[in-house]
């Protein structure tokens, strides 16, 4: 769209004050086709506009912006899911906290992986290298698992996870993983049925881990019995990594289930999500 000069800007404005439903969804949608402008137009309005056009303006300003952050999320589902977990995360969280400044997060992130350096010799068994990370975790950060909000959204929000130090299975395991890929850790999701874990793999030893319940581990039979308690069976395919793309779309899964009697549209974004991940 061409520039929008300043009486145009003006008139928007104006309009902004109105409490009319009809005039905000069509002043919505003209604002989105508007792309980078609309969002100029929105935050001019915040700063000057009256205080009806400042309310207007923040929520359109919201939507406006989550619309954004969902259509370049679904780019990344179709075109790049594959590989990047951490950028995955950042995306989807973006979709419900556009505004989020993510490279503090990954800031916080680099830091917490140098802090666990700074715990270990190098010579550590792999047992021991995740004894030294759980203490770190769970004990002097304290994160652990929401029982008492389980299906909250903000569980699965990288984001939160990370501000509140609450997760579910998934969230918990995705901050594990990410400092263990920046640590070189063998490390890898595995998507039991109602419960997911980590499992470390190296050529010489492998044992599973529940950031849930404070990285305890586990082995074979201890996850086969987990298994069988959610499902009523186990499949020997239930221990193995899953890869980043399955990640996303198990996390955009439990967030559809959490939203599908709360909030239909953002239950409708997340089924959008899946579909492009199953592609």
């Amino acid at each position: 769209m061409t520039a929008l000069d300043e009486r145009g800007r003006r008139a928007l404005v104006t309009l902004l004050e109105d409490d009319d439903p009809q005039l905000q969804q069509l002043l919505a949608e003209q604002l989105a086709r508007m792309g980078p402008t609309g969002c100029e137009v929105l935050e001019q309005t915040l700063r000057e506009g009256s205080p009806a056009a400042r309310r207007h303006a923040a929520r359109l300003l919201r939507d406006l912006r989550e619309q954004q952050a969902e259509e370049k999320f679904l780019r990344f589902c179709r075109n790049e899911a594959n590989g990047d977990l951490e950028t995955g995360n950042w995306l989807l969280a973006k979709t419900r906290y556009p505004t989020l400044e993510e490279h503090a997060y990954r800031a916080r992130l680099d830091q917490m992986a140098q802090e666990l350096r700074e715990r270990l010799t190098g010579r550590e068994t792999p047992r021991a290298t995740v004894e030294v990370c759980n203490h770190y975790l769970f004990q002097l950060l304290n994160f652990r698992g929401n029982v008492h909000d389980y299906y909250d959204p903000d569980n699965s929000y990288l984001n939160r996870v990370l501000d509140r130090r609450l997760g579910i299975p998934i969230s918990l395991s995705v901050v594990y993983l990410l400092l263990g890929q920046r640590l070189g850790w063998p490390l890898f999701g595995v998507g039991l049925p109602g419960h997911f874990l980590l499992t470390w793999r190296s050529p010489d030893v492998a044992f599973f881990i529940d950031p849930f319940h404070g990285g305890q581990l586990l082995d074979e039979a201890a996850c086969r019995r987990l298994a069988i308690r959610h499902a009523g069976v186990f499949h020997d395919h239930f221990l193995q990594p899953v890869p980043s793309r399955k990640i996303l779309a198990r996390q955009c899964h439990n967030l559809y289930a959490i939203y599908r009697t709360s909030d239909p549209r953002r239950a409708e974004r997340m089924r959008r999500f899946l579909e492009a991940l199953s592609d």
